[in-house]
């Protein structure tokens, strides 16, 4: 018989897992035979089957976070998890992708074998307000301070060395042109050009400097921060920024990307560094 103790400490790992959108971790928390059920009569049977259930809402909601809010032991043993779950609608989720952000909050009780495993979880979700969120009227397109989220979001995929995200953020045959070049089009290409960057800069991070939105255009400014350690890489820092103009689609996804920054200055940064490290 596993403690109380023990318990939260598996939760808290099954969580940290989600959160990361790591579907196989997460799963190693879990019975073979766990049953997961939402309150409707949904219901799903099996360890690999409650798996490709999270790996395509995870595709429909790429860059989901999970916030714990409230974690409790209850006897004989089982854990009462309260979470907030935020993300973009990016993905087929039965809906086309909307683009839209969607925020609801759940619960679920966790219950646990006698070996520590957890066997059962019975979770508590607004169903009913997800799909609500997804399904607003196209006629309503986002506004500044939505474009400004999904911005935000966009700049934390370009930090996650994902670079399937950063192209989620685009329509299916979405383009981005980076300096005149040829334009990548499509989410695998899109996805292609963002993981040359994070391949030439293992740390890379990518910082919003300020948004300009006029309807369903913006310009997005950003500054690259990243050690050129990639295959090949001098191991010189890089400091250089950038903008974006983007034209946004009425499904509040980037249609096109067209990107620009001093190719010379970064050229030199790669060869020498820069001096801006203390920046």
């Amino acid at each position: 018989m596993t403690s109380p103790s023990d318990r939260i400490a598996r939760v808290r790992s099954l969580l940290a897992a989600l959160t990361d959108r790591d579907v196989e971790r997460a799963v190693e928390h879990l019975a073979a035979a766990v049953t997961w059920s939402r309150g409707d009569g949904t219901s799903v049977s099996g360890r690999d089957n409650l798996a490709e259930r999270l790996r395509r809402f995870f595709s429909a909601f790429p860059d989901a976070s999970l916030t714990t809010t409230r974690l409790l032991a209850v006897e004989p043993r089982s854990v009462v998890v309260e979470w907030v779950l935020e993300g973009t609608h990016l993905g087929d989720f039965g809906i086309p992708p909307s683009g839209r952000a969607v925020r609801v909050v759940g619960a679920d009780l966790f219950g646990f074998n006698a070996v520590g495993e957890i066997e059962s979880d019975e979770a508590r979700i607004d169903v009913a307000g997800l799909l609500a969120q997804v399904r607003d009227p196209p006629s309503s397109r986002p506004g500044p301070e939505a474009i400004r989220a999904f911005a935000e979001r966009y700049t934390a995929a370009w930090c996650s060395q994902d670079a399937a995200r950063v192209a989620a953020f685009f329509q299916p045959n979405g383009s981005l042109t980076v300096n005149a070049g040829a334009p990548a089009v499509g989410r695998d290409a899109i996805a292609a050009s963002a993981q040359g960057f994070m391949t030439a800069f293992p740390d890379l991070k990518v910082l919003l400097d300020d948004l300009l939105v006029n309807g369903d255009r913006a310009v997005y400014r950003w500054t690259l921060v990243g050690t050129n350690t990639g295959p090949g890489g001098t191991g010189h820092l890089v400091r250089i920024s950038g903008f974006e103009v983007w034209q946004l689609g009425s499904d509040g996804l980037v249609a096109e990307s067209r990107g620009h920054f001093d190719s010379a200055a970064y050229q030199r940064q790669i060869e020498h560094g820069t001096d801006d490290a203390g920046q």
